[in-house]
Parts: C-alpha cells; sequence; structure tokens
C-alpha cells in the first residue's frame, strides 16, 4: 500500500499520546526490574574476570568486527573482561536489555537513543563508535536517479521507526524534496531490501557501511548513493550504550571495557583480513560473505568521527553533535522539545582526552 509522508506524520501525531503512556509504562518496567536486581558486586569466571554481558544492534555485521575481534583475540580477557557478545534485534530492543539490566553494555543507533531517553529509560551512550551519519537513499546507476530531486515520483519500501526513514523528511527538506512526492510500501527492512533487489521499488533506504557493500552483491549493480551526512544533516549514528546503573557501580569494569574496544579498533585496523577471519570463526551462520564484512568495516572505520571529534581519542562525542541529533529527534522523531540535554543521552566521563567533558556518571 502506498502511504505519503504525510499520512506518516499524521498517524505520528495521532499515537504520540498512546506513546508517552506506552513509554512511561516501558520506564516503569525499566525501573522496577533495576530496583530487583538490587546492588551486587560484579561476578568473575574462575579465572578472576568480570563477566559481561554485551548486545549489539543486530545480527552481526561489518560495523561492529572490533567487538568480536575483542572477543576472539582476547583482548578484552588482557583487560581483566570475560565478554560474552549476543546479537540484536534492533537498537530500540538492544537498549530495554541494557536499561532492564539484560545485557550490561550494548551496541545502539545514537537516535534511538534520544527517543529512548525521551521515554525516561535509564541509559547512556558512553562512546561514540560509528559515528558520522551513514544514513542513505540508494539507486540503481540505470534508474536515471542522480539527486534527491529525482526522487519525486520514486516508489521505496519503508519501514517505520528505521533511522534513514525517520531522518528522511530532514533530507529531504535539506535538498528541495517534497517528501510527499515519493510513494511507500510499508515493509520490513527484509522485504524493503527484498523489493529493491528485484526491481519492484526505484529506491531504498540504508546505510552506508551496512547496506551498501551488501546490496552491491546482492543485486549484482552499480549504485547511486545519496548520503544524509553530504546535504549537511548533523546526526550522530552508532556507539557503546549502558545504563545508568552499570554505569554508576561499574565504572572501573566500563573503563576496561572501553579501553579494550579502542585497542581492538586499532587491531581491525592494523590486519583487516585477519579481523574477518575472526568474524567467521565467532559467527557461524551468516549470509554475507568475507569480502562483504570486509568492506562493512573499511567503510565504518571512515565515520569512527564527525567533524567536531575528528582527531580526538576513540569514542569521544561533541555536545554540538548531540544537539543536532536531539533537534532531530525532536522534529521527527516525536521527541518533546527542550527535554533533553546532550548530558542526559551521553556521556565522555569515562573516557581520556575528550575535547567535550559533560554527561558524568
Amino acid at each position: 500500500m502506498h502511504i505519503p509522508f504525510a499520512a506518516v506524520r499524521t498517524a505520528r501525531r495521532s499515537r504520540r499520546g498512546r506513546r508517552a503512556l506506552s513509554g512511561a509504562a516501558l520506564a516503569l518496567t525499566a525501573a522496577l526490574a533495576l530496583s530487583a536486581c538490587g546492588d551486587s558486586k560484579p561476578e568473575k569466571d574462575a579465572s578472576g574476570r568480570t563477566k559481561v554481558t554485551v548486545r549489539t544492534d543486530v545480527f552481526y555485521t561489518g560495523a561492529v568486527l572490533p567487538l568480536i575481534v575483542g572477543v576472539q583475540k582476547g583482548i578484552y580477557a588482557k583487560h581483566g573482561l570475560n565478554v560474552t557478545l549476543n546479537p540484536g534485534k534492533g537498537s530500540a530492543t538492544t537498549l530495554q536489555t541494557v536499561a532492564n539490566g539484560s545485557d550490561d553494555i550494548g551496541y545502539a543507533d545514537a537516535g534511538a537513543l534520544v527517543q529512548a531517553v525521551g521515554k525516561h529509560m535509564p541509559v547512556k551512550m558512553v562512546a561514540g563508535m560509528v559515528q558520522k551519519s551513514p544514513l542513505a537513499v540508494f539507486a540503481r546507476k540505470d534508474s536515471g536517479i542522480t539527486g534527491a530531486k529525482d526522487l519525486a515520483g520514486k516508489t521505496a519500501g519503508f519501514t517505520a521507526g528505521s533511522a534513514p526513514e525517520t531522518v528522511f523528511p530532514a533530507f529531504a527538506k535539506a535538498t528541495g524534496l517534497d517528501p510527499d512526492s515519493v510513494k511507500l510500501n510499508k515493509v520490513d527492512v527484509p522485504t524493503r531490501d527484498s523489493l529493491f533487489v528485484q526491481g519492484k521499488t526505484q529506491f531504498t533506504f540504508g546505510l552506508l557501511n551496512v547496506t551498501e557493500p551488501n546490496m552491491k552483491v546482492k543485486c549484482k549493480c552499480d549504485l547511486t548513493v545519496l548520503g544524509y551526512a553530504d546535504s549537511g544533516l548533523d546526526v550522530l549514528s552508532s556507539g557503546i550504550v549502558t545504563s545508568k546503573k552499570f554505569a554508576d557501580g561499574d565504572a572501573g569494569t566500563l573503563r576496561k571495557f572501553l579501553a579494550a574496544t579502542a585497542e581492538a579498533v586499532q587491531a581491525t585496523d592494523a590486519d583487516t583480513d585477519a579481523a574477518v577471519e575472526s568474524f567467521f570463526s565467532y559467527v557461524k551462520t551468516t549470509s554475507l560473505s568475507k569480502e562483504v564484512v570486509k568492506q562493512q568495516w573499511l567503510a565504518s572505520a571512515k565515520l569512527l568521527t564527525t567533524d567536531r571529534t575528528k582527531g580526538q581519542p576513540f569514542g569521544c562525542t561533541s555536545a554540538d553533535d548531540w544537539k543536532s541529533t536531539i533537534r532531530l529527534m525532536e522534529q521527527y522523531g516525536g521527541v518533546d522539545a527542550g527535554k533533553i540535554a546532550p548530558a542526559d543521552a551521553a556521556s565522555n566521563a569515562f573516557l581520556s582526552g575528550c575535547s567535550d567533558a559533560f554527561g558524568g556518571k
């Protein structure tokens, strides 16, 4: 069914009241779960290493390759950590499991985190990983689409809540495209991608570092890529998140994890082929090829900082980048205006050498 963006916005507004209630219920559930856990010392394994559970945003891709390298190459173990890494089912779900204590740490989308904080979920991003926005629109080179305005009258799959779709109206505004001029089929992400591969839609949404390398293989085609960042949109992408309870109660463990992750990023960059071998030793079932995983990481490595954090140590984020991300979520993500400050959503307190000191614990 084709739906115009105006209808999407109307439906979004009509759901805000229900979201407010569901958000409050979710926050209460998280708080009760956290309080039920009580105060306890970090659990140790037989070797005395602190056990830490970490959940990614979705099933494993090259974007989280350093996390896998950290486990497989013993980097986390060297830092005194026994890390169990599990795949996620979307950033929103990962944020929930981190908030309620089912997982200690997660890898999640910054926009989704701002939405969660807007619902009073006790989570923060403590290190940016893929910071510069990879959000993009993709079309076949032979489609005649060379710029955003060429999308008018064209059809795409649309997944509600997906980051590229959520921010698309801002991209349209920045490029002079009427967002209501595109035709959208409401589907899930796999169907969205499948429709494009089959040629049933003229463009699709996705991420430069994950979708593009995989889509080139699936559709066996050259792609025109319209990156949101190229249109001047400042919106942070993904990073390491944790609950306020874990940050307060296990600050030392969190610092060790971030230091080890920084080391794992360096190891992944130093020998990406060996890192990819680690990926396939750890991930037993995947539709990705070794080359796709490699290209996903190489694309991700170019996005580890924004213009504001370039040259700073791994993980440092900028308060101004957060302000921009929060503003976009207020405009397009259902977040109440003026309710969230950068320090509510993120912290540089567990890192060293960051230009912006904000967030506390």
